[in-house]
């Protein structure tokens, strides 16, 4: 009895070590991650760095977060950030975010808010930590733009994962509902008034991309797509349905060559919108409108819209219609 005793105190003052090295190793590795960045010339700030947790977590607090890139010019600040793992499965995170935080861009500064945003992620069990899988939710989130613009969605919901039959390659399922967009105003539909929000937006793709989603791409070079396939995308805003699939390869300047097939229900109002929120040039939406109408009529339709978007070398045909370049796919 006196033996089994020794060998239980000898086993719990054992995992106590392995807890207690495991939890300094965390917090260590965190502060050294902020160091490395300012040798690096970011602005990398936090306040605190503390885990908790014993006997079998490791829950790290970060506080007073403020990090901006000068490469990028993508800014990020936030109150804390609590990143929890098993001690007998520190692979698999759980992050947390608070109910405020702030990100800006070249494009804008956004003040985002929301209710229970968290994410789940396993990497792999090597230096890299290269992603394996991840799914993120939140409800009720809300980006307030610096320009006056309002986004957010009731629910938000995205899972990544790996797909071992290509390289590098990664499939994303998106899920949003009650979609909040700024509303575009002066415009009238023949379908009738928008609702406040679009009743979901959903997307299921699998990208591929020149190299892992590991560490190395959040502290140097972003891995750049090289394949997109939409096996579908859809989008519902009152009587406006937007449907598109299709797949294309992107070359090393972030230009496009394939083919996505759009399916537009009203969509003489979903262009009144583009161009409305300026997505469209209005000098082009004459020409569009006359040019679809023809296309539409052929197919019985007037009002649905089934057509193929061409990408060749980063220029974009609807049908035959030249509409101009394509986006270039480059991540910062």
């Amino acid at each position: 009895m006196k033996r089994l005793l020794f060998v239980i105190i000898a086993v719990a003052a054992l995992y106590a070590g392995y807890w207690f090295v495991g939890s300094n190793g965390a917090t260590a590795g965190f502060e050294r991650w902020f160091e490395d960045r300012r040798a690096e010339g970011w602005v990398a700030e936090v306040e605190s760095i503390e885990t908790r947790g014993f006997p079998s977590r490791f829950d790290t607090t970060l506080t007073g977060i403020s990090l901006a890139d000068p490469d990028t010019g993508v800014a990020y600040s936030a109150p804390f950030l609590q990143i929890f793992a098993l001690s007998y499965k520190p692979e698999h995170l759980i992050a947390v975010w608070p109910k405020e935080q702030s990100v800006s861009s070249p494009f804008g500064k956004a003040e985002i808010t929301s209710d229970d945003m968290r994410a789940s992620l396993i990497v792999k069990k090597n230096t890299s930590l290269a992603l394996e899988k991840a799914n993120y939710t939140t409800d009720a989130v809300t980006l307030q733009m610096d320009n006056g613009e309002t986004f957010g969605a009731a629910k938000a919901s995205m899972a990544i994962e790996l797909n071992p039959a290509a390289q590098n390659a990664y499939h994303f399922g998106v899920n949003l509902k009650d979609v909040l967009l700024p509303k575009p105003r002066g415009i009238r539909l023949e379908a009738g008034i928008l609702p406040k929000t679009l009743e979901f937006a959903r997307g299921d793709v699998t990208a591929a991309f020149d190299a892992p989603w590991d560490l190395n791409a959040l502290q140097s070079a972003r891995p750049q797509p090289t394949r997109i396939n939409v096996k579908l995308i859809e989008a519902k805003w009152g009587q406006l349905e937007l449907r598109l699939a299709g797949a294309f390869d992107v070359d090393t300047t972030g230009r496009a060559t394939g083919q996505i097939t759009i399916k537009a229900q009203n969509w003489r109002d979903i262009l009144a919108v583009s161009a409305a929120t300026g997505a469209i040039p209005t000098q082009l939406v004459r020409p569009f409108e006359q040019g679809l109408s023809l296309l539409s009529g052929l197919s019985g339709n007037r009002n649905t819209l089934d057509l193929p978007l061409t990408l060749d070398q980063g220029q974009m045909k609807l049908g035959p219609i030249p509409i101009g370049p394509a986006p270039l796919f480059r991540l910062r």
